[in-house]
């Protein structure tokens, strides 16, 4: 079980997003059964009975109008979902999803959503946090998203600030926290291929 999260740079998820553009996803797709990234938001919209849309607008930019302790991993059978969906049982949806997914393949990864946290109490479950200076990320999104540096910029913090938020008040723990993860590499210095050879090279 491979779990990973990296800072908004477009080389990863985004992430992995650009490794697939690049045809360097093959590399690991060839080592594990199952790779869930947006595949998760399909899951949790069937099982849900909501539309993709409204999961993928909602996942992680929920407005958190009021906090109550969600247990991590909470199975799907007791929310309820015959009253207004908020986003915290959207969340454990989402956890049970998450839970599924990794119970159904010998082998898989886990693009970010919580899953670091959500599955830590699983066997052979690997976290790996990808990271890359400001300029670096700047530099890259502007070469494959065509924006301007200061666009980059701004793209970067929001979403950080996004995902930060969204896994700080769910799991309680810092994102990014090196104590939350088996590895965090530096892609910057590593490159993208090395970053993939790394981690396949740490769960062998």
């Amino acid at each position: 079980m491979l779990q990973y999260e990296e800072k908004y740079n477009h080389m990863h998820f985004q992430r992995i997003r650009q490794w697939r553009k690049r045809g360097r996803t093959a590399v690991i797709q060839e080592a594990w059964n199952s790779f869930y990234d947006k595949e998760i938001l399909a899951r949790v919209a069937e099982e849900s009975d909501m539309s993709e849309e409204f999961v993928k607008n909602h996942e992680e930019n929920a407005v958190y109008s009021h906090i109550i302790n969600v247990p991590i991993g909470h199975r799907f059978p007791g929310v309820d979902t015959e009253e207004i969906m908020t986003p915290e049982k959207l969340f454990m949806i989402q956890a049970h999803v998450i839970h599924e997914l990794a119970a159904e393949n010998e082998s898989c990864i886990f693009v970010g959503r919580c899953a670091d946290v959500v599955l830590k109490d699983h066997e052979n479950c690997y976290s790996f946090f990808i990271h890359s200076p400001l300029e670096e990320r700047i530099k890259r999104i502007v070469e494959t998203e065509h924006v301007t540096e200061r666009q980059a910029k701004k793209m970067i913090k929001q979403t950080d600030w996004e995902r930060s938020s969204y896994h700080n008040y769910y799991t309680k723990q810092k994102w990014g926290d090196p104590g939350n993860y088996d590895l965090m590499i530096n892609s910057a210095r590593t490159g993208i291929q090395k970053a993939v050879e790394i981690i396949m090279d740490y769960v062998k």
